[in-house]
């Protein structure tokens, strides 16, 4: 058993997990290594299997779905579920899953249904968890009657910068710094200090890049005027889907359509990714309506299952 909480563990994991059927942020590396404070995520390697536990509240409480390794064989969710039936058994309470996808829903059911059919799970979801995909070619070119909105961002803010601005990628300038001067800004202007939720990111961002080459991550920073206005931050969930982090921006420079470039641009980079995860909008009414506007192919729903 392999309790994950140090750097060359997840080199160990980024070397041997298998994410073929993977595309929820909450199945990325880099997610469980920046989130496990957070919601004390418990992880541990067992029979070519990465079991994450997570402790947090609510829809951050039970076990994700187990995620084989490149060895596991084909029976691995059987015995998985196995274990953490025998697990929870010791420990005297309820089994629970949290964060499966409607297909990690369905195995897990026809698993219990086939092989414990004195067990059958309950579910709930929750809208403000689900994730948002979109093709990585449509964020990239904007092309179509479904961007018209977007477009016009994009020339509002050539119209007001001219050329007299530039997107760099990250790891390939040395622009880390410039990645942390906008997210201290925006911090700041955030009343970030104030803010449990936004301290806890900020730290994150920080821990990210002090670990960009183990957690392979990837971005880039807008300069408007040859300063740091917007920076985005993202890692592979597989080899299909990338997952944005992270995207902060200046706050003067919001209004004239600097979320649209620095979305736009990043994109243009991506396009070995066939998706982009752009993560949930926690409730968040503004949140939700700017992912909305993206038109996501798919809104990836997350379900958290009581096992009875």
């Amino acid at each position: 058993m392999l309790y994950s909480t140090t750097a060359s563990d997840f080199l160990y994991l980024r070397q041997n997990i298998n994410t073929k059927n993977l595309n929820g942020s909450d199945s990325s590396l880099a997610s469980l290594f920046l989130l496990q404070p957070k919601y004390d995520i418990e992880l541990c390697v067992e029979d070519a299997v990465l079991f994450r536990r997570y402790h947090g509240k609510q829809n951050r409480l039970g076990w994700g779905f187990p995620i084989p390794l490149q060895t596991a064989g084909e029976t691995y969710l059987r015995s998985a579920i196995a274990y953490i039936l025998e697990q929870s058994a010791k420990e005297n309470i309820m089994p629970q899953f949290c964060l499966c996808t409607q297909e990690q829903k369905n195995q897990i059911d026809a698993c219990l249904s086939k092989y414990f059919s004195s067990c059958s799970a309950e579910w709930n979801t929750n809208r403000d968890d689900s994730d948002y995909l979109y093709l990585t070619q449509n964020l990239a070119t904007l092309s179509g009657p479904n961007y018209q909105k977007k477009r016009n961002h994009v020339s509002r803010f050539n119209r007001i910068y001219g050329t007299d601005w530039e997107f760099k990628t990250f790891p390939e300038y040395d622009i880390a710094d410039d990645i942390m001067f906008v997210a201290d800004t925006w911090f700041t202007e955030k009343d970030g200090p104030e803010n449990e939720a936004l301290i806890l990111e900020h730290e994150s961002i920080r821990t990210a890049l002090d670990n960009a080459e183990l957690l392979n991550m990837r971005g880039g920073v807008v300069y408007i005027h040859g300063k740091p206005a917007a920076m985005t931050l993202a890692s592979p969930v597989s080899d299909s889907v990338l997952d944005v982090h992270f995207e902060k921006a200046v706050a003067e420079h919001e209004p004239n359509g600097v979320f649209a470039i620095v979305n736009n641009q990043f994109a243009k980079t991506c396009t070995d990714y066939l998706y982009i995860n752009r993560e949930e909008d926690m409730g968040v009414e503004g949140l939700r309506k700017a992912k909305l506007s993206y038109k996501p192919t798919t809104v990836l729903d997350k379900f958290y299952g009581k096992v009875m």
